[in-house]
């Protein structure tokens, strides 16, 4: 197996994800749960975000300077249709798109809400809950496996995730062999 230190990150942030499924249910009635293993998973998926991005920003354009996430925005719409990825939460059948609201001039709300907890998580602890997370989460899994293809890579990311995937639907991430990353503009 080749070493690839951004898929082994995100597949240790899905694995300590998926444990809090055997105390939280991922279903919406639960969205708004939050916690300290919530508000942990929710920095460190995205703080690896806001270092994917960054790479992913010079991988598709050497002449970027990206500072931050309109900056990384700007530039990965511009060369990809990662704001169109959908990832399946496989066990619990739920469609996440943590990168829609890409699609127009916004950051996604889990982006928000990240900053809120980092910064002023006395006052917006209650925003590291399950919604935010699983999304943090979602967007790091479509962030890994683009910047997989952005150097191109020909190396398996495997082991798979537990959770995260995607079925035979068109417009699913997908990992099993034959799924291609939606070429570059």
């Amino acid at each position: 197996m080749t070493s690839y230190p951004y898929w082994q990150y995100f597949l240790a942030i899905e694995a300590d994800f998926a444990a809090t499924t055997r105390y939280v249910e991922i279903c919406s009635d639960n969205y708004k749960t939050y916690s300290v293993e919530y508000a942990k998973l929710l920095l460190a998926s995205a703080s690896e975000i806001d270092v994917v991005c960054k790479i992913l920003c010079k991988k598709l354009d050497t002449t970027a300077n990206p500072g931050n996430m309109d900056d990384y925005r700007n530039c990965i719409v511009r060369h990809t249709a990662l704001s169109d990825e959908k990832v399946l939460v496989r066990r619990y059948n739920i469609e996440l798109e943590p990168w829609k609201t890409w699609k127009g001039t916004c950051n996604p709300p889990w982006w928000s809400n990240y900053n809120k907890v980092k910064h002023q998580r006395n006052q917006y602890y209650t925003e590291a809950n399950l919604k935010n997370c699983i999304n943090s989460v979602a967007a790091l899994f479509i962030l890994v496996i683009y910047l997989h293809k952005a150097e191109r890579s020909n190396a398996r990311l495997e082991p798979r995730p537990e959770l995260l995937g995607r079925e035979s639907e068109p417009g699913f991430m997908l990992l099993e062999d034959g799924y291609t990353v939606p070429d570059f503009r």
